[in-house]
């Protein structure tokens, strides 16, 4: 790629109270090949001195203090977003993440390969076993909601392929983010797969880039991850109901909660977790009700 006709990219991390991996994710964006960026961190109102010691430490970072007030991923990303270059690309990554030196070239150069690309996702391995994808995009089903993420040994991901959605780590075109806005502030679940199906239905396609590297602070013991996921339970039955009203078709709409009864019931029996399937039920119940707004619109740099 020629260094001289580079497009910038602006990579935009939420932090709450996280610095010290923070601080390994900023190490590790600064040995990136890829020169031409910009970091914008947003600050949930941590208590942990991020802000200070990071402001210290990481004069090359653009620190954006959101307030006392926690306004969710969603909302850092989007507040983020607009200060963002309006000519840069924008690149989303969780603080957890500890990108490969080369990642950031290899998702341009996958994104800048067809103008129909809108998002590029890297291969994801886990930071403990770096033989094995914690993602690499994923399959949406506009039927039942269920998000099917690439998982396994390193050795299935090796092609470049487009997939249907993404997380975690996401390149997005600056054009697609003018033109379909930021994320639903829906906190937490649902919130990725989302902005990837109103990105395809934007007439852009997601592309998986195995060749751009970053490794998961994340256990793939189901004893570790299961019990983060069992405590959104609610806001998982809530934002997949969201999710499905507002992607599926009214057949599949109105399917939809017989069936997730259902799902869930045989699901919460099988791993012995009947409890959480009240919330699970109560969240999909409320998610009929809950207001569906207008995408957020992000407005041009700051």
């Amino acid at each position: 790629m020629d260094r001289t006709k580079k497009t910038g990219v602006s990579v935009v991390i939420p932090s709450y109270n996280c610095k010290k991996i923070l601080f390994r994710l900023l190490d590790s964006l600064k040995k990136s090949n890829y020169s031409k960026f910009e970091v914008i961190v947003v600050d949930n109102g941590s208590i942990d001195e991020t802000l200070g010691e990071g402001r210290k430490n990481y004069k090359w970072v653009r620190w954006i203090d959101a307030g006392e007030k926690n306004i969710g991923q969603t909302g850092a990303y989007n507040l983020g977003f607009s200060y963002a270059n309006k000519k840069n690309h924008i690149l989303m990554i969780d603080a957890d993440v500890v990108p490969d030196s080369g990642m950031i070239t290899k998702l341009v150069e996958r994104l800048e390969s067809d103008s129909q690309i809108g998002i590029a996702t890297p291969m994801i391995l886990y930071l403990n076993d770096k033989n094995w994808v914690n993602q690499a995009g994923s399959e949406v089903n506009l039927l039942t909601g269920k998000v099917t993420i690439g998982w396994g040994p390193k050795r299935n991901f090796l092609k470049a392929k487009e997939v249907q959605g993404s997380g975690t780590v996401m390149l997005f075109r600056r054009e697609l983010v003018d033109k379909i806005g930021g994320f639903e502030n829906w906190f937490l679940c649902y919130f990725d797969p989302e902005y990837c199906v109103r990105a395809k239905k934007a007439g852009y396609s997601i592309w998986y880039e195995p060749m751009a590297v970053c490794y998961h602070d994340q256990s793939k013991d189901p004893k570790v991850w299961r019990p983060r996921v069992l405590s959104r339970a609610y806001l998982l039955g809530r934002n997949r109901t969201l999710f499905i009203r507002k992607h599926g078709n009214i057949f599949t709409y109105s399917l939809f909660l017989p069936f997730i009864l259902g799902y869930y019931l045989i699901e919460a029996y099988k791993f012995r977790i009947i409890p959480k399937w009240f919330e699970l039920i109560k969240g999909s119940f409320e998610g009929y009700n809950y207001p569906l707004r207008k995408s957020i619109k992000i407005p041009l740099s700051r």
